[in-house]
């Protein structure tokens, strides 16, 4: 497995020299968005994803937070996440968390860290097995390395862009 990161600050994206370089759904898509530098990690996904997919025996999986891009690459299925962390929202642990998921953030020295460290795994895993959020959130747990799923065990990895305030998991 590969992981791929790009940090987009410094795509202007109201450059349309980037255009050449995405499909057309993409440029409907950031010309569609309104903040900058959400149009910056849309264009930063699709210059990654262009840049892997030259082998379509490869499973792909891109996210996008703050000031980076990002892009998982494997043999089977997977699914990255990373987020930029902010302040944490227990309203959203305790809605969409397990029981003990949000126990093991409120007794986390750093919640924050704690909150999207489940977060992220939860997105990666949802994204590996293909559901999306079709999937109730707190159906499953990922307070350890692993968690099944139809008979499946699927592994989480933590990576790190070189900066403290983001997490980002993998699911393969």
């Amino acid at each position: 497995m590969k992981v791929y990161y790009m940090n987009v600050k410094s795509i202007n994206a109201d450059d349309e020299k980037w255009f050449k370089y995405l499909s057309q759904k993409r440029i409907e898509k950031v010309n569609r968005l309104k903040k900058t530098n959400k149009k910056s990690q849309s264009i930063g996904a699709e210059l990654l994803l262009n840049y892997l997919t030259q082998n379509r025996d490869l499973y792909v999986n891109l996210s996008h937070s703050g000031g980076y891009a990002v892009c998982a690459v494997h043999n089977k299925d997977v699914g990255i996440d990373i987020q930029h962390l902010r302040e944490c929202d227990m309203n959203l642990a305790k809605r969409f968390f397990t029981a003990e998921e949000t126990e093991y953030i409120n007794c986390s020295a750093d919640k924050n860290n704690a909150f999207f460290e489940v977060w992220t795994k939860k997105e990666s895993f949802v994204k590996a097995i293909g559901t999306g959020l079709t999937i109730p959130l707190d159906s499953f747990s990922v307070l350890s390395d692993t968690t099944r799923y139809y008979g499946k065990t699927y592994c989480f990895k933590e990576y790190s862009v070189g900066e403290d305030d983001y997490k980002m998991f993998v699911c393969y």
